[in-house]
C-alpha cells in the first residue's frame, strides 16, 4: 500500500466509524466502495476487509455506548439468532433476482425507510410501551435477516428501524444495532475465514484507526442530538444513499 492510498484509508475510514457511532448503521454500505475504488482491493477481498472493520469500529462505537446503560442485551442476541435462519431465505431469493433490480429494489426500500423515520419516531412520539415479547423479536430478527440477505449488505439501515418498531428509542436503538452488527459481522467473518476466503487486513488497519477517530465523535455527538436529532440524520444519511444507488442503476 503506497503512503497515499494509506493516507486516504485513514481519511475516509472517519466517516464509517461516523456513520456508525451516530446511527448505527451504513457501515458496510460505505467501506466497500471505498475499497474498490480508492484502495483498488477486488470486490471478494473488499467483502471481507469491510467485515473487519465494520466490527472493530462498532465496537469501538459500543464501548461508548455502555456507559450510558443503553443496550438492550435481549433484544440484541435473539434479533441476531433468529436473523441468522432469515438470511438463508434471504441469500436464495437473492440468486433469483438480476443484480440491476437488486439494486433498483435496495434503493426504494431505503426511501421508503427514510420517510418511515422522518414521519415519526415511533417509541418517542406514540407514548406505546416497548413489546420485547419473544414472539416479536423473533419475527423482528427473522425479516433483518432475510431483508439482508436478500440484499447482501450489513444491515443496519434495516435493524434500527425494527428496534424502533419493536418500541425502542433512536438512542437506545443505535447501540443496540451496533451489537447486533458485531455479532452478525463476527459470524460472517468465521464463515470466510472457515472457507477459505482472504482477509486483507493490511488495507483494514488504517480505515479501523480513521474510523475509531469516527466512532468516537460520533458517540459524544449523539446525546447533543437527542432522538429526533438521531433520527432525521438517519433519515438523509440512508435517502442520499439511496439517490446514489438509484442513479448506479438506472445507468446500469
Amino acid at each position: 500500500m503506497s503512503f497515499a492510498a494509506l493516507l486516504a484509508a485513514l481519511a475516509l475510514g472517519l466517516p464509517v466509524g461516523l456513520a456508525l457511532g451516530l446511527v448505527g448503521g451504513g457501515g458496510s454500505i460505505l467501506a466497500v466502495p471505498i475499497l474498490v475504488t480508492v484502495l483498488g482491493l477486488g470486490s471478494r477481498e473488499a467483502s471481507a476487509a469491510s467485515l473487519v472493520i465494520v466490527a472493530a469500529n462498532a465496537a469501538i462505537a459500543l464501548r461508548g455506548y455502555l456507559r450510558q446503560n443503553l443496550v438492550r442485551y435481549r433484544v440484541a442476541i435473539t434479533v441476531t439468532l433468529a436473523g441468522l435462519v432469515g438470511s438463508f431465505l434471504g441469500t436464495f431469493l437473492n440468486s433469483l433476482v438480476a443484480p440491476r433490480a437488486l439494486t433498483a429494489a435496495f434503493a426504494v426500500l431505503m426511501l421508503l425507510v427514510a420517510a418511515l423515520m422522518l414521519r415519526r419516531n415511533r417509541a418517542a412520539q406514540s407514548g406505546r410501551a416497548p413489546d420485547y415479547s419473544l414472539g416479536r423479536l423473533i419475527f423482528a430478527g427473522t425479516l433483518i435477516g432475510a431483508t439482508t440477505g436478500f440484499f447482501g449488505v450489513g444491515g443496519g439501515f434495516v435493524i434500527v428501524p425494527a428496534l424502533v418498531g419493536l418500541g425502542l428509542t433512536m438512542r437506545e436503538a443505535v447501540p443496540t444495532s451496533l451489537l447486533v452488527i458485531i455479532l452478525n459481522s463476527l459470524v460472517a467473518l468465521l464463515a470466510r475465514l472457515m472457507g477459505g476466503a482472504p482477509v486483507p487486513l493490511l488495507y483494514a488497519a488504517p480505515m479501523i484507526l480513521g474510523g475509531a477517530i469516527g466512532s468516537t465523535l460520533a458517540v459524544r455527538l449523539a446525546p447533543r442530538l437527542g432522538n429526533r436529532g438521531l433520527t432525521l440524520a438517519f433519515a438523509v444519511l440512508i435517502a442520499a444513499l439511496a439517490a446514489v444507488m438509484g442513479a448506479q442503476a438506472l445507468r446500469a
